[in-house]
């Protein structure tokens, strides 16, 4: 087993057997920008299972932000 302070991660993946994987964590809005902008610089590499939170993270992010704010990070990050 590998172990960190805060999880345990089994040496074998049994993700043949799970379906959905669910747990709750709290994203910072400098978290949540931080993965908009890493999204979209890989986003001809993102793989098909990350599309959906992908465009779900894009989409809370932007209905954060007033126009201005909106225009400036998402054009300037290009």
């Amino acid at each position: 087993m590998i172990e960190s302070e805060l999880l345990s991660i089994p040496e074998s993946d049994d993700s043949e057997n799970q379906k959905d994987l669910s747990f709750s964590y709290n994203f910072s809005i400098q978290e949540s920008k931080d993965l908009v902008l890493l999204f979209r610089k890989y986003e001809k590499d993102l793989p098909d299972s990350l599309k959906d939170f992908s465009i779900s993270l894009h989409r809370h992010i932007y209905n954060s932000m007033t126009i201005d704010e909106a225009e400036n990070f998402f054009y300037e990050s290009i």
